[in-house]
């Protein structure tokens, strides 16, 4: 049964993200095209890396006299200033479409998380959980899944959680949040789509 864990972990942004095979980095994957490299259309550089085009970017961070900031946008679009200054430490993290692979009992909800950091940052680390719809609003359909702190300044990690199937429609949506031990939290961020899907209220292995 696969359960909400990180996949292979590869430095190489979101350059496979729909097309990452269950447990492949995403440099294999994106190996897999003719010629060797994926397609140059459709991804945009930020922060040096490639990342999917309409990716929605969480960037927070914190200026040398303490004040922190933090802010939204897709890739491929201007980046906004920040509003208080050059940043002493800044992180960014991008978040890809949630894909659904497989069938009836055997099916599972699958993407990926990216976060970037610079400055005197300290240490990172990303969390992230699958969504679903309620009458009342967003609710987790598993449990919130975490990476250790790293001092690396570039993280890439996937992830997947079953489906229940036959359980119930609704929608889905996988969020994600990075943290830095030099800036603290940043703002949640959430895929740039949605699946309408039968999976109940809760993952089988959440």
């Amino acid at each position: 049964m696969r359960t909400a864990r990180t996949l292979s972990v590869a430095a190489a942004g979101l350059t496979a993200a729909a097309a990452l095979a269950f447990g492949a980095p995403a440099s294999v994957a994106a190996s897999s095209a003719p010629g060797g490299t994926a397609p140059a259309s459709g991804y945009v550089i930020v922060n040096g890396h490639r990342v999917v085009a309409g990716t929605i970017i969480g960037e927070w961070g914190r200026t040398a006299r303490g004040e922190r900031y933090s802010f939204t946008y897709k890739a491929g679009e201007a980046r906004p200033a920040a509003p208080v200054g050059p940043a002493a430490a800044s992180c960014s993290v991008y978040i890809s479409d949630v894909s659904f692979l497989g069938s009836g009992a055997n099916a599972w909800f699958q993407w990926e998380t990216s976060q970037a950091c610079s400055g005197s940052y300290g240490s990172q680390k990303l969390q992230t959980q699958m969504w679903r719809s309620s009458w009342s609003g967003p609710r987790g359909y598993n449990n919130w899944h975490s990476t250790g702190l790293t001092t690396s300044n570039f993280i890439d990690f996937g992830w997947s959680t079953d489906c229940n199937d036959g359980g119930g429609t609704y929608t889905y949506y996988p969020v994600m949040q990075g943290y830095a031990s030099g800036i603290g939290w940043g703002p949640k961020t959430r895929s740039n789509n949605d699946l309408r899907k039968g999976c109940g209220t809760r993952s089988p292995n959440p």
